[in-house]
């Protein structure tokens, strides 16, 4: 019986493990922060550009952000700034 718990918790382990992961390549996820700032993160199939664009038009009402700035963390996007 003790060596069934320990199995079933290995198992449980690695399932686990196996859905912690960076974003895909495509995702994407930008949050409005108010008063003009956003925040958000995406894979790395977007390109600095792709990410303006989608950021202006989803957040700044069709212009491009003033303020962008673009780091890259643990194999994708992060993004923050201001219309």
């Amino acid at each position: 019986m003790r060596d069934l718990k320990f199995a079933l918790t290995l198992a449980t382990c690695a399932i686990l493990a196996g859905c912690v992961s960076s974003p895909a390549g495509n995702k994407l996820s930008i949050d409005n922060d108010g008063g003009g700032k956003f925040s958000g993160h995406a894979g790395m199939d977007w390109t600095q550009d792709e990410l303006k664009k989608m950021v202006g038009a989803q957040v700044c009402g069709g212009s491009a952000p003033r303020n962008f700035d673009l780091k890259v963390m643990s194999g994708f996007w992060l993004f923050h700034g201001t219309c």
